[in-house]
């Protein structure tokens, strides 16, 4: 018997225990949601200026551009103008709120030069995209004032080029859109403005204008963009790069660093040495220690001079491409991948709908009368956010599709 319980026994223990099913995680992303990075920067924007955070600039600019990506372009002009002009230290006399901002410029954060040009490019794109092409090409303007080099950028030859083509003014059209042929090897812009300029060539009628543009703000969404007409496509295929936005110190801005830099270290131990003499006459011991502290207030401290702060959201590069799709074209999906050629995630824009966001119908996109791709295999996390249809924006009669890419965006 006592055998039979423990073969028993051991049969038992032998039984695997059953192991519990986890779902896989998604493969890639499904859409791009900004509406919540938007508000959470807004509500720390409105926390560091309470508590008088000197680089509540930031913050202002990661409200304006996760503002700008979901289409609340009235938030996101407000919001590049304001970090604008707190970075130039102007502001009306009557905002003494903002006293703790100009105080002491040496450890309020100061905009770079690439974020400062940065900041005028999407100034100009919130007017663009609200039919406004003076105050838009005001900005382009105020971008080269800033850099000369800034006509070798080529998102900026090219929506100047846009504009002016817009506006009639097919020479000053053809003047960036020569440049930027050839710095990016493509064709057609500089002959589509020649035909118009020339013979008064229009497009047909039964198609319309689709500019993209991919912003590409980490290494990993790095990679070629493929774009999708309903169920056509790709009809087209974006570089993983067309700009890096390269911004550089000019000659003399450069000279106008290093001797500012110089300088500030003469006068730092310059300071020191004086001060310690003179001190350690009257404190002996104590003396160079105190000109020490003394040459650290006045100057700041070496290390701290050293700002490592930065704009989080500044794209690394930029890609865009400028089509003509069927007028009747209802969906615009662009697909995503990375530097290895593997598929991140894709996005559906709506051109249809007055909303910025279009929820999804049981049967299709809004304004269809069916689907238009395939269901997603992803598992859901945030079924509200997922449910939801961004919108194709359209100016200037143009549809305008700006897309950005940081993991916060992403939802699968």
């Amino acid at each position: 018997m006592r055998r039979y319980w423990l073969v028993a026994l051991f049969a038992l223990s032998c039984v695997p225990t059953p192991t519990k099913v986890v779902p896989s995680a998604p493969r890639y992303f499904s859409s791009l949601a900004y509406d919540q990075a938007a508000a959470r920067h807004q509500k720390i924007g409105a926390e560091k200026f309470k508590r008088r955070d000197l680089s509540y600039v930031l913050s202002l600019l990661s409200y304006g551009i996760t503002s700008f990506y979901g289409l609340n372009l009235e938030e996101a002009r407000k919001a590049f103008w304001a970090a604008y002009k707190v970075d130039a230290g102007e502001r009306p006399e009557a905002a003494k709120l903002y006293d703790w901002l100009v105080v002491d410029s040496r450890t309020v954060y100061k905009l770079k030069k690439r974020e400062r040009e940065l900041v005028h490019l999407y100034l100009g794109l919130c007017y663009l995209l609200q039919d406004d092409l003076e105050d838009a090409l005001v900005e382009f303007k105020k971008l080269r004032q800033f850099d000369q080099e800034a006509s070798k950028l080529p998102i900026v030859n090219f929506y100047m080029g846009l504009i002016y083509e817009k506006q009639g003014k097919f020479d000053d059209a053809l003047i960036e859109f020569r440049p930027l042929e050839e710095m990016l090897g493509v064709t057609g812009l500089v002959r589509s403005v020649e035909l118009l300029r020339d013979s008064g060539l229009v497009p047909a009628p039964d198609s319309v204008e689709l500019v993209v543009q991919v912003d590409h703000q980490t290494a990993g969404s790095v990679g070629k963009t493929e774009v999708y007409i309903d169920n056509r496509g790709p009809v087209a295929t974006l570089p993983e790069v067309s700009d890096s936005f390269a911004v550089r110190l000019s000659a003399a801005e450069a000279s106008r660093k290093a001797a500012q830099e110089a300088a500030a270290k003469v006068a730092r131990t310059g300071l020191r040495i004086l001060g310690g003499l003179l001190l350690e006459q009257a404190m002996p011991g104590i003396g160079e220690d105190i000109a020490d502290g003394i040459a650290d207030i006045t100057l700041g401290k070496e290390e701290e001079n050293r700002d490592f702060r930065a704009w989080g959201y500044a794209p690394l590069n930029f890609a865009f491409a400028r089509l003509r799709i069927p007028a009747a074209s209802q969906t615009v999906r662009l697909v995503f991948y990375n530097q290895a050629g593997d598929m991140i995630g894709y996005c559906d824009y709506s051109l249809a709908g007055d909303s910025s966001l279009c929820p999804l119908s049981a049967g299709g996109g809004c304004g269809q009368s069916g689907g238009d791709f395939a269901a997603s295999d992803s598992v859901p996390n945030d079924a509200g956010r997922r449910n939801k249809k961004l919108r194709a924006k359209y100016a200037v009669g143009t549809y305008f599709i700006i897309a950005g890419l940081a993991e916060e965006f992403y939802v699968y």
